[in-house]
């Protein structure tokens, strides 16, 4: 039997659609990589927003903390009226351990245990051109102790036995191996501390003022 070859018409028509074949091929490749490409633009976008916002928050949180921080601090020093000085003394020797034990022991004992009473120091002004009086100023002392007293404790040669002699014995004394810390307090709570240093040599060992801090004179 002899094959008859395609007619045109067929040939044409198998060119169309291969044709039509390749182009939806082309145009869903298109459209599946357009997705893809949508997608990763989403996702980068969404990853920038949210670094974006996590990053602000750290910013905002950070700068919260700055300024309660410093708010605190602020407040700390406004509520808190102590003023501290210091001076370095050389201590006494090792090798009058002894005698520094004996002075730090006999110190203690001088402690009363008991608040000093306040003194009421208040001082009027004169207004002339009023004729009235006002009260203008107050000072908080205790005992001997005044902002002015204070200030004379010679740090680095005032002995414990010469401002006990002028300021009376100590509220509180308590010492360790190096050093004595004593402290005259009012009943309001106004005190005045001062720390000794042992020094000398074995045949004489003082203590000396070597810091001194005050909270309340006025």
């Amino acid at each position: 039997m002899q094959r008859h070859p395609f007619k045109p018409s067929h040939k044409v028509r198998n060119a169309i659609i291969i044709i039509i074949i390749f182009v939806a091929v082309v145009v869903m490749g298109f459209v599946i990589v357009g997705h893809q490409s949508d997608n990763k633009k989403a996702t980068s976008s969404s990853k920038v927003s949210h670094s974006s916002s996590t990053s602000s928050s750290k910013k905002k949180a950070k700068k919260a903390s700055t300024s309660s921080d410093t708010s605190n601090s602020t407040s700390a020093e406004e509520s808190t009226s102590v003023i501290s000085s210091s001076t370095s003394v050389a201590a006494a020797p090792s090798v009058a351990s002894s005698e520094v034990s004996q002075v730090l022991s006999s110190a203690t004992q001088d402690a009363t245990q008991t608040p000093v009473q306040d003194n009421s120091n208040t001082s009027s002004v004169s207004d002339s051109s009023s004729s009235s009086s006002a009260a203008s100023s107050s000072t908080t002392t205790f005992g001997n102790w005044s902002l002015a007293t204070y200030n004379e404790v010679a740090l680095g040669s005032a002995t414990y036995d010469q401002i006990r002699a002028t300021y009376g014995n100590p509220t509180y004394l308590t010492a360790d191996q190096k050093y004595a810390y004593a402290t005259w307090q009012s009943q309001s709570g106004t005190k005045v501390s001062i720390v000794f240093t042992p020094s000398g040599d074995s045949n004489n060992v003082q203590l000396i003022a070597s810091n001194k801090t005050q909270s309340g004179l006025q």
